[in-house]
């Protein structure tokens, strides 16, 4: 999940979409790599009661995937590898490695085992990543991790310029670091579907990548997700009570549409 604007909605859409593609059964690891720890707040994780967290698992070479992930609540299909204020600081303790490109796979290489599973712990069927709003090196090590980007973004003139601009920096990895990266879609957040800016955005949108069809843009088969998420003030507050929408209020708005939202992602094609 990745916007480098704030507030858009993508720590919202991390967490309901992995919780409701669970709810269907799913096995979702759930990676939180925003140094706010929103996600894990979010997912009822307290980052002040946790021995180690995603800083401890990019900065000591010592610490495993394993020691780090937390099961959330009491669903075995739905886990964490949760974050704390100290990934803040990853971005210094990894400079050395910058030059040699080693800084930009660290996640890469730490996940790998549970990417790939065992034969007690099999591996899941998706991985969301939320990441922090900027372009910085835990950005690219998602990057480089990912082999699709869902843009969670509100139909907002700003928000459709900035798609742009993020749009550029994934084609610049899939040109270096990550050859396989793709965007699979944008979320439409916060969404008042009566407001003419809103359609036009949207309509922006829409033609902006029916004219990738065709071509060799990370972009080209990406969708604008169905249903748009419509704003809910129940999506505001369950995060406070460190539960997922469909715990929170399982009946509002805000469930419905990520429930549907899951439903769209699960039978969309995954790109390996």
């Amino acid at each position: 999940m990745m916007n480098q604007k704030g507030g858009v909605g993508k720590t919202t859409t991390c967490t309901n979409l992995g919780a409701g593609l669970a709810r269907m059964g799913k096995r979702v690891l759930m990676i939180d790599l925003d140094p706010q720890a929103h996600l894990s707040l979010s997912l009822g994780i307290d980052p002040d009661a946790i021995e180690k967290s995603m800083y401890d698992l990019l900065a000591d070479p010592q610490t495993t995937a394993d020691q780090v992930l937390q099961q959330v609540g009491d669903n075995a299909r739905l886990t964490i590898l949760p974050a704390e204020v100290n990934l803040a600081g990853i971005e210094a303790e990894l400079a050395d490695k910058v030059v040699t490109g080693a800084a930009q796979a660290v996640l890469k290489q730490k996940v790998a085992s549970l990417v790939q599973g065992s034969a007690g712990s099999p591996a899941p069927d998706y991985i969301l990543i939320d990441c922090p709003p900027s372009l910085g090196l835990l950005t690219v090590n998602a990057l480089t991790l990912a082999s699709e980007v869902i843009v969670p973004m509100q139909a907002h003139f700003l928000a459709l310029q900035g798609m742009g601009k993020l749009f550029e920096t994934i084609a610049m990895m899939k040109q270096g670091i990550n050859p396989t990266l793709t965007v699979a879609g944008v979320v439409l957040c916060m969404h008042e579907g009566n407001t003419l800016l809103a359609n036009e955005v949207i309509n922006d949108v829409n033609s902006f990548l029916a004219d990738a069809r065709g071509t060799d843009a990370p972009w080209s088969n990406a969708v604008v997700y169905n249903p748009p998420i419509r704003r809910n003030i129940k999506l505001a507050e369950s995060p406070s009570f460190g539960q997922s929408i469909f715990d929170y209020a399982p009946d509002c708005h805000g469930a419905k549409d990520y429930a549907k939202l899951a439903e769209s992602v699960a039978t969309q094609p995954v790109q390996k």
